[in-house]
Protein backbone atom coordinates (compact mmCIF):
# COMPACT_ATOMS: atom_id res chain seq x y z
CA UNK A 1 0.00 0.00 0.00
CA UNK A 2 1.58 3.23 -1.13
CA UNK A 3 0.55 6.31 0.81
CA UNK A 4 1.11 9.73 -0.71
CA UNK A 5 -0.06 12.88 1.02
CA UNK A 6 0.99 15.71 3.23
CA UNK A 7 2.16 14.88 6.72
CA UNK A 8 4.16 16.38 9.55
CA UNK A 9 6.97 14.30 11.02
CA UNK A 10 9.04 14.50 14.18
CA UNK A 11 11.96 12.46 15.40
CA UNK A 12 12.42 11.01 18.90
CA UNK A 13 15.15 8.74 20.17
CA UNK A 14 14.03 5.10 20.14
CA UNK A 15 13.77 3.97 23.76
CA UNK A 16 13.66 0.33 22.67
CA UNK A 17 14.57 -1.75 19.62
CA UNK A 18 11.80 -0.85 17.16
CA UNK A 19 13.49 -2.47 14.16
CA UNK A 20 11.23 -5.52 13.98
CA UNK A 21 7.42 -5.53 13.93
CA UNK A 22 6.97 -1.93 15.13
CA UNK A 23 6.87 0.11 11.93
CA UNK A 24 3.42 1.73 11.40
CA UNK A 25 2.45 1.41 15.09
CA UNK A 26 1.76 4.19 17.60
CA UNK A 27 4.83 5.33 19.54
CA UNK A 28 5.11 7.19 22.87
CA UNK A 29 7.24 10.28 23.49
CA UNK A 30 9.88 8.05 25.15
CA UNK A 31 10.36 6.13 21.89
CA UNK A 32 8.53 2.96 22.93
CA UNK A 33 5.28 1.34 21.78
CA UNK A 34 2.27 3.35 23.00
CA UNK A 35 -0.82 1.75 24.55
CA UNK A 36 -3.05 4.83 24.94
CA UNK A 37 -3.90 8.09 23.16
CA UNK A 38 -2.40 10.06 26.03
CA UNK A 39 1.00 8.35 25.69
CA UNK A 40 1.14 8.34 21.87
CA UNK A 41 2.82 11.06 19.81
CA UNK A 42 2.75 9.54 16.31
CA UNK A 43 2.95 6.59 13.94
CA UNK A 44 6.42 5.07 13.39
CA UNK A 45 7.66 5.33 9.79
CA UNK A 46 11.07 3.68 10.02
CA UNK A 47 12.73 0.77 11.86
CA UNK A 48 15.19 2.23 14.39
CA UNK A 49 17.22 0.32 16.94
CA UNK A 50 17.56 1.59 20.52
CA UNK A 51 18.99 5.12 20.56
CA UNK A 52 18.46 5.78 16.86
CA UNK A 53 16.00 8.37 15.52
CA UNK A 54 12.41 7.18 15.34
CA UNK A 55 10.56 9.05 12.58
CA UNK A 56 6.92 9.65 13.59
CA UNK A 57 4.01 11.07 11.58
CA UNK A 58 2.07 13.12 14.13
CA UNK A 59 -0.23 14.96 11.74
CA UNK A 60 -1.43 13.99 8.28
CA UNK A 61 -1.59 11.07 5.90
CA UNK A 62 -0.02 7.77 6.97
CA UNK A 63 -0.58 4.06 7.24
CA UNK A 64 -1.02 2.26 10.54
CA UNK A 65 -1.78 -1.19 11.89
CA UNK A 66 -5.29 -1.72 13.26
CA UNK A 67 -6.14 -4.11 16.10
CA UNK A 68 -9.74 -4.70 15.01
CA UNK A 69 -11.65 -4.56 11.75
CA UNK A 70 -12.35 -0.94 10.74
CA UNK A 71 -14.48 0.66 8.05
CA UNK A 72 -13.54 3.66 5.94
CA UNK A 73 -14.42 6.81 7.88
CA UNK A 74 -14.13 5.20 11.32
CA UNK A 75 -12.65 7.29 14.14
CA UNK A 76 -9.66 5.51 15.71
CA UNK A 77 -7.82 5.49 19.04
CA UNK A 78 -4.59 3.90 20.26
CA UNK A 79 -4.86 0.53 21.97
CA UNK A 80 -2.38 -2.00 23.36
CA UNK A 81 0.74 -2.86 21.39
CA UNK A 82 0.55 0.37 19.37
CA UNK A 83 -2.40 -0.67 17.23
CA UNK A 84 -5.24 1.68 16.32
CA UNK A 85 -8.82 0.55 16.94
CA UNK A 86 -12.38 1.87 16.74
CA UNK A 87 -13.33 4.42 19.37
CA UNK A 88 -16.11 3.71 21.83
CA UNK A 89 -18.63 6.29 23.01
CA UNK A 90 -16.78 9.12 24.76
CA UNK A 91 -13.29 8.06 23.62
CA UNK A 92 -10.91 10.56 22.06
CA UNK A 93 -9.65 9.88 18.52
CA UNK A 94 -6.16 10.24 17.02
CA UNK A 95 -7.03 9.23 13.46
CA UNK A 96 -9.70 8.54 10.88
CA UNK A 97 -9.58 5.48 8.62
CA UNK A 98 -9.45 6.33 4.92
CA UNK A 99 -9.66 2.68 3.89
CA UNK A 100 -11.32 -0.35 5.46
CA UNK A 101 -8.97 -2.92 7.02
CA UNK A 102 -9.15 -6.24 8.87
CA UNK A 103 -7.69 -6.78 12.33
CA UNK A 104 -3.89 -6.94 12.18
CA UNK A 105 -3.76 -5.26 8.76
CA UNK A 106 -2.43 -1.94 7.56
CA UNK A 107 -4.95 0.86 7.15
CA UNK A 108 -4.59 4.20 5.40
CA UNK A 109 -5.34 6.95 7.95
CA UNK A 110 -5.44 10.68 8.53
CA UNK A 111 -3.93 11.25 11.96
CA UNK A 112 -3.68 14.12 14.41
CA UNK A 113 -1.72 13.36 17.58
CA UNK A 114 -1.11 17.02 18.51
CA UNK A 115 -4.10 17.18 20.85
CA UNK A 116 -4.80 13.49 21.42
CA UNK A 117 -7.20 13.00 24.30
CA UNK A 118 -8.35 9.88 26.11
CA UNK A 119 -11.95 11.17 26.22
CA UNK A 120 -14.00 14.04 24.81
Amino acid sequence: MAVHGDNRVLSVSAGADLSSGCQFKAIAVGGTIAATNLAAVGILQNRPKTGEGASLVFDGHAKAYVGAGVTAGAALKVTTSGFLTNIASGDGAVAKAITAANSGSLCEVLCDFKTALTTY
